[in-house]
């Protein structure tokens, strides 16, 4: 084989001369004479030619000629940058409506095959995931919690039995979202995917149990930071060499977990600095005043981006779902004229792949409505066999709530997110992760917070300070993962090992140690 580039050779005599400074009228009926130059039309259409035919002869074929015509026509649109530049900026975001941007939203990005019968569906439920044998262990957790078993013995049938409910709540929820964009479907994955955290904070705020409504969101946000976005990376890394998505949506994403680390941080930091200044009883209304107003900010904050998701720049999020990511590379090329030419693969466009789905609307429907309730029943068995689980385990309650509790409750969004980065959908594992522990920051907590203030309880946003700190290392390291829209499966390595880490440093953890706030709760 010789030299992959393509180099085209002109004879001597036919190299154009200098044109004359003077335009010379030519008649085009008088043939022109052997040493005259040849017209500027023939050298256009003599080096056309030359160009296509040796490319051809080099075994590009069609394809080839019209990417070399492509780039002729590349480099004379780039003679003119002023008058293409603006057109391009402005097309960005003229390209859809703002009706059409929001129906696009809303569109299927795959076509979708027929429904299947209410008979499938209940076929596809039961063979979902070798989870599902787990199914068993939520009557049994029932039945040994009501007949006061062993706290030990509920809570691990309790926890083995939320761990399926989360995963068929995924089913039901991937069901619904084939039916949307992979925007919108991963915004559903992450606001059902933090049910099971919703429910077990809820039912400890009911309890006035605020260390573990703490620790168990901000262990949700480790989870999904670090477990969830590394498995994924790791397990797409399999099948692609490099994994590539939307820069700016990534990049918008770390930013907004910095902002939600720095709200946690300054409450932290006021508590820390007052703390040997004033009382306790002096301290304990500013603290809350602070984290009830920083909730409000947080919660405009995230309005904000969903405006800014769904409308305003809902461009950037379609463009990121709507471009198909090549495995391996994502082009060919060739050399031609001492330039590299992209190929495009031959892989189908979106909108001609057939996705079917496995279960039916209505039967997801109802899917999530019973997995709920039985999601409820089994975290308040599980919360009230925690205790007596931290007295009797070798480890901390704080890896109780801090790890395991956390684990349990992102089961769904860990399968969620490991299934479709396996698949090649980056973009929506991505969302998933980072925009679950997004909704958690911004959503959940200031939420909770000011659910708890107007039912009376003091949950304010000073989390423990080890906690905190470990979050805002995480949001670093994912900010550097993420920030040039690509990745591999080791930089999912990093992620697990930094997880298992800070899982380490919670095994022994003292359970006398707290805030120390003076926080009284009835």
């Amino acid at each position: 084989m010789g030299d992959p580039s393509v180099s085209i050779e002109h004879d001597a005599s036919v190299v154009p001369q200098p044109a004359s400074s003077v335009p010379v009228a030519a008649d085009d009926d008088e043939p022109p004479s052997p040493h005259s130059p040849p017209r500027p039309i023939e050298i256009s259409q003599s080096r056309n030619s030359e160009t296509q035919r040796d490319v051809v002869h080099a075994g590009g074929g069609g394809l080839i000629t019209s990417l070399v015509r492509g780039r002729k026509a590349a480099i004379s649109d780039e003679e003119k940058p002023e008058a293409t530049l603006p057109n391009l900026t402005r097309g960005r975001t003229s390209a859809f409506s703002r009706s059409e941007r929001l129906r696009t939203l809303f569109t299927p990005q795959h076509t979708l095959g027929p429904a299947p019968s209410y008979r499938a569906s209940l076929v596809a439920l039961i063979r979902y995931s070798p989870l599902n044998v787990f199914l068993f262990c939520v009557p049994t957790s029932w039945a040994l919690h009501y007949s006061h078993q062993t706290p030990t013995v509920v809570f691990v049938f309790a926890a083995l039995g939320i761990v399926p409910l989360a995963a068929l709540l995924g089913l039901g929820t991937e069901q619904i979202a084939l039916h949307t964009s992979q925007c919108v479907g991963g915004l559903l994955n992450a606001t059902l995917g933090n049910l099971i955290e919703l429910i077990v904070a809820g039912i400890a705020l009911s309890r006035c149990d605020l260390d573990l409504v703490q620790s168990s969101l901000l262990g949700g946000l480790l989870s999904n930071l670090l477990l969830v976005l590394g498995m994924a990376f790791f397990a797409g890394g399999f099948r692609f060499h490099q994994q590539e998505f939307q820069p700016t949506v990534a990049q918008l994403n770390t930013s907004l977990m910095t902002l939600s680390v720095i709200a946690l941080l300054v409450p932290a930091a006021f508590h820390e600095f007052l703390s040997e200044k004033i009382q306790a009883a002096e301290e304990t209304p500013l603290l809350l005043t602070m984290s009830r107003g920083t909730a409000i900010v947080l919660l405009l904050i995230y309005i904000a981006y969903l405006f800014f998701q769904f409308y305003s720049h809902s461009h950037l999020f379609v463009d990121s779902v709507q471009q198909p990511t090549s495995r391996r590379s994502s082009t060919s090329s060739i050399s031609t004229l001492g330039s590299t030419l992209p190929l495009p693969t031959t892989s189908l466009a979106p909108s001609q792949r057939v996705e079917y789905p496995r279960m039916n609307i209505p039967s997801a429907l109802a899917l999530l409505s019973v997995i709920t309730g039985l999601a409820y029943i089994t975290a308040e068995i599980l919360v009230d066999a925690l205790d007596e689980v931290a007295e009797a385990a070798p480890f901390s309650k704080e890896f109780l709530t801090l790890i395991i509790i956390p684990i349990i409750s992102n089961a769904a969004e860990h399968t969620t997110a490991v299934v479709v980065a396996s698949k090649g959908k980056f973009d929506l594992a991505l969302q998933v992760a980072v925009g679950s522990c997004i909704q958690i920051a911004l959503f959940v907590v200031p939420l909770l917070v000011l659910a708890a203030w107007g039912a009376g309880k003091p949950l304010s946003l000073v989390f423990d300070s080890l906690e905190t700190l470990c979050l805002f290392f995480a949001v670093i390291l994912v900010k550097f993962s993420v920030e040039d829209g690509r990745t591999h499966w080791m930089s999912g390595v990093i992620l697990v090992a930094v997880y298992v880490v800070i899982a380490l440093s919670f095994w022994n953890f003292p359970d006398n140690i707290g805030n120390d706030l003076g926080f009284v709760c009835t």
